[in-house]
């Protein structure tokens, strides 16, 4: 970490006392001075590197640290004004993944999406709702729109880590394909050391597994995605779920039927107990509504390394 990066983060901990360092290096998560004293969380996430911030729970945002300290912390504005204009920092490789991975400035709630306001953002809200997104679905997984770049007419899911920082987003696109040929446009990072919204799951519980960040928008609110249909030991979620001793149903789409065998089979070998979620052949679990989802959830058959090997004989 460099000097000034730290003296960065020093201030805003003199400044605002009840702060938390993320993990990347990066990111601190502080009471939000607009909201705080409402609910006393530390949900404003500030980026010292760049520095712009976002309260989580009151929506306000901004690309200017130094007007908090000019409304909330006059005593170290002149301070603050002084460290935050200085030259851009050079970070290290890991520090500099980390600080790439941020929405737009514009990044808006579905939920609070007005009409009349962004046509554009309007477009991804009713497209949320045409995927089967509920409200509750909506506000739990951060669903949201922005007009900027890759990000404009694209419907938003972010992932966070365990201590709410953002680690990972996935943009779906409701028009064409983008320039570059792809629906889907996701954050650079490597996948085995994503744990989707971690700070949403409880591992005491049975936790779901889908393929992919639309996927949840289906299932029970206990469940994360694999951001594909491959989990291995490697994987920073696989090390999780055997920590824990995590139950899990694992609901894949048809096609990953033997992929979702395989997984099985490496579960219970860490002696995880795992259901399968059966696959429609003609429905994925993204084309599902959420009561069909549910209700297959609830007609899941325990996995066994008998019947494992009783379909593989009969696939040959």
């Amino acid at each position: 970490m460099t000097l000034l990066l730290e003296k960065r983060f020093s201030l805003i901990e003199k400044a605002f006392g009840r702060t938390k360092r993320s993990k990347d290096g990066v990111n601190i998560n502080v009471e939000c001075p607009f909201c705080s004293k409402k609910n006393g969380k530390t949900k404003l996430v500030i980026r010292v590197d760049n520095p712009v911030y976002h309260c989580w729970v009151c929506g306000k945002s901004g690309k200017d640290i130094t007007y908090l300290f000019s409304r909330f912390f006059k005593r170290y504005l002149s301070e603050a004004k002084d460290i935050f204009t200085s030259k851009k920092i050079v970070l290290g490789e890991e520090e500099q993944k980390a600080a790439e991975i941020c929405l737009p400035e514009d990044f808006e709630l579905c939920p609070n999406i007005i009409k009349g306001f962004n046509p554009n953002k309007l477009a991804v809200k009713k497209y949320a709702a045409f995927r089967g997104a509920s409200v509750h679905k909506q506000w739990m997984l951060k669903i949201g729109a922005s007009d900027t770049g890759d990000f404009k007419r694209a419907l938003i899911i972010p992932s966070f880590d365990v201590e709410g920082n953002i680690n990972f987003y996935t943009c779906r696109k409701i028009d064409a394909l983008t320039d570059s040929g792809r629906k889907y446009v996701n954050a650079e990072v490597s996948k085995s050391e994503i744990i989707f919204n971690e700070y949403l799951i409880d591992w005491s519980k049975p936790l779901t597994l889908v393929e992919g960040p639309l996927d949840l928008l289906k299932t029970n609110d206990n469940a994360t995605c694999l951001l594909g249909s491959h989990l291995g030991e490697n994987f920073k979620l696989f090390q999780q779920i055997v920590k824990h001793k995590t139950d899990i149903y694992l609901a894949l789409d048809y096609d990953a039927y033997w992929k979702a065998q395989e997984i099985a089979k490496l579960l219970a070998s860490y002696d995880i107990n795992v259901w399968l979620v059966k696959a429609d052949k003609n429905k994925d679990v993204g084309d599902m509504s959420e009561e069909e989802f549910l209700d297959r959830l609830k007609k899941s058959e325990r996995w066994h390394e008998d019947d494992f090997l009783l379909r593989k004989i009969r696939s040959l």
